[in-house]
C-alpha cells in the first residue's frame, strides 16, 4: 500500500529539545562571569534586565552587548566577551534533546523523509542540530549530485520566516512533495499549525516548553500584529479563517505520542 505521508516536517526549538531546560542555569553562569568582569549591576537587577531583552528577540546576536550598555554605558569586549564564552560553554555541556527526541526519529527516519522548518539565524539553528547530534535524521544521500543533502530550511527575515510559506515551499521544491501529504510538528499556534495548515498540511501540536499553556487568543493578537505590519495573510483569509486554521489536526503531549498519531493518518 502506497504511503499517506510523503514527508515529515519538524519545528526545532521547544519540539526536538526544551530550551528551558537549561536556558535559566546558562543565563545564570553567564551573568556571574559578566559581573566579575566588571558589570556594574547585582545577579537579580540583571537577569530581570535580560530577560527584557530577550522577550523582544530570543535570537538576537547581541544580548550581552545591550546588557552591558545598559548598565555600563559603554560596549566593554572584555565584559560581554565573558558572558557569551560562558554561555556557551554552559549550553554546550547542558543542552540535550527531549528524552522522546532519538526513539521517535530514528522510528520514522526509516519510513520518511524528515525535514526542520525553523525561525532564527540559519547558522545558529543549525548549530543546535549539530551540537544535538540530531542532523543525520534530517538528510539523505543523493545518488545523482553524488552528495549528502541536508532537509533543513531556516530563516530570521521577517517575510521569509514562519507562518510565511517560504521555508516550506523551499522544502517543497527540493523533495517534490504534495502539501496534502506533509505532516507540520510544532508548538505555536501561529507560526507553526496556522503557517502549515493554510497550505493544506496535517498539523500537530507539540503541548512543551514555553509555549505549551499559550491560547488561541494570544496566537490571534500575535497575528493581528503581524497583519499591521504586512497585510500578506488578510488577502486570502477572514480573521474568522485565520483563527479556524490555527486549530491543530492533532495535539500531543509528547513526542512519543507522534508515533501513534502517524500510524492513525496512515490507517485512515
Amino acid at each position: 500500500m502506497k504511503s499517506k505521508i510523503a514527508c515529515i516536517h519538524f519545528d526545532l526549538d521547544s519540539v526536538l529539545y526544551v530550551p528551558a531546560d537549561f536556558l535559566e542555569t546558562a543565563l545564570q553562569m553567564s551573568l556571574n562571569a559578566m559581573i566579575q568582569a566588571g558589570l556594574k549591576a547585582d545577579q537579580k537587577t540583571a537577569l530581570s534586565r535580560l530577560l527584557k531583552i530577550r522577550s523582544l528577540d530570543s535570537n538576537a546576536k547581541d544580548h550581552f552587548n545591550q546588557l552591558c550598555f545598559h548598565f555600563n554605558n559603554t560596549y566593554d569586549p572584555m565584559i560581554i566577551a565573558a558572558g557569551v564564552e560562558k554561555y556557551w560553554d554552559c549550553k554546550i555541556s547542558l543542552m540535550t534533546s527531549a528524552p522522546e527526541t532519538n526513539p521517535i526519529l530514528n522510528f520514522l527516519y526509516s519510513k520518511y523523509p524528515l525535514t526542520i522548518i525553523t525561525n532564527g539565524p540559519p547558522i545558529k539553528q543549525a548549530g543546535k542540530i549539530i551540537r544535538l547530534s540530531l542532523n543525520h535524521f534530517f538528510s539523505r544521500y543523493d545518488d545523482k549530485m553524488n552528495r549528502r543533502k541536508h532537509y533543513f530550511y531556516a530563516s530570521d527575515e521577517s517575510e521569509k520566516r514562519k507562518p510565511y510559506p517560504y521555508l516550506w515551499l523551499q522544502a517543497q521544491k527540493d523533495m517534490g512533495f504534495d502539501f496534502s501529504q506533509a505532516i507540520m510538528v510544532g508548538d505555536r499556534y501561529l507560526q507553526d499549525i496556522f503557517g502549515a495548515k493554510r497550505l493544506g498540511m496535517t498539523t500537530v501540536k507539540v503541548n512543551q516548553g514555553g509555549h505549551a499553556d499559550e491560547a488561541l487568543d494570544e496566537a490571534f493578537e500575535a497575528y493581528q500584529l503581524l497583519l499591521a505590519r504586512h497585510p500578506f495573510f488578510s488577502k486570502e483569509h477572514s480573521p474568522e479563517h485565520v483563527r479556524s486554521l490555527m486549530i491543530p489536526d492533532y495535539t500531543i503531549s509528547h513526542l512519543k505520542e507522534l508515533e501513534g498519531v502517524v500510524d492513525a493518518i496512515e490507517t485512515s
